[in-house]
């Protein structure tokens, strides 16, 4: 069957003579990669409070002006990660929803996400480190995701249509929560998968009281 990644990959346009499009995006994509992991071992080994844009940018090699063209704010590069990963599961989400009811095609692509998270649990231990030490980015953080959700609750009533509005949000709202317990279980425990967890939170939803 086709997946949402295979729908989406195609090949890299460009007249004779023009540099191809993809290039150049593959190149800006390879800074942007760069800012973000030079913030992330900087944050981790000073904290979040302490590291400045300044010391980002020397560290990563890059002018004061590179990041700001791809960041508004230190936040931002240390939530790039989390924003691709939206980002892939509503691509996925609206791929799965074109032969699938919203709410099942949500389900399943919370599970791809959780799958596609698997490799990153130390990542998102470091990132919990981070926010128990600094309160004002546990107030970032708490804010920055609820406009993920915001966003996800969107994409579904686009995709839903008419309907219920009302149920549509709960829906989105409860599956979110579910999903954000398994991964805090899965950041604190060693030993166990993010599928299965998820699975098993998302299944909680629909059992009787």
């Amino acid at each position: 069957m086709e997946s949402a990644s295979e729908n989406r990959s195609g090949a890299d346009g460009g007249s004779a003579g023009t540099p191809p499009r993809g290039l150049r995006e593959r190149k800006k994509a390879q800074v942007q990669a760069q800012l973000v992991t030079t913030a992330w071992e900087l944050f981790a080994e000073h904290g979040f409070a302490a590291v400045t844009v300044d010391q980002i940018v020397e560290a990563a090699g890059v002018s004061r002006s590179s990041f700001f063209r791809y960041f508004d704010t230190k936040d931002a590069a240390l939530f790039h990660n989390t924003r691709l990963a939206l980002d892939n599961m509503e691509a996925d989400f609206e791929f799965r929803s074109r032969s699938t009811p919203p709410r099942q095609a949500l389900h399943q692509s919370l599970r791809q996400a959780a799958t596609d998270y698997e490799p990153r649990r130390s990542e998102y231990r470091t990132l919990r480190r981070l926010m128990r030490e600094d309160r004002v980015l546990r107030a970032s953080a708490a804010a920055y995701n609820q406009s993920l959700l915001a966003e996800m609750t969107s994409t579904y009533l686009r995709q839903l249509g008419q309907g219920d509005e009302l149920a549509a949000r709960v829906e989105v709202a409860v599956m979110w929560a579910a999903a954000t317990v398994a991964l805090e279980s899965w950041v604190r425990a060693d030993g166990e998968d993010l599928l299965p967890l998820t699975v098993r939170a998302l299944a909680a939803l629909h059992q009787d009281a």
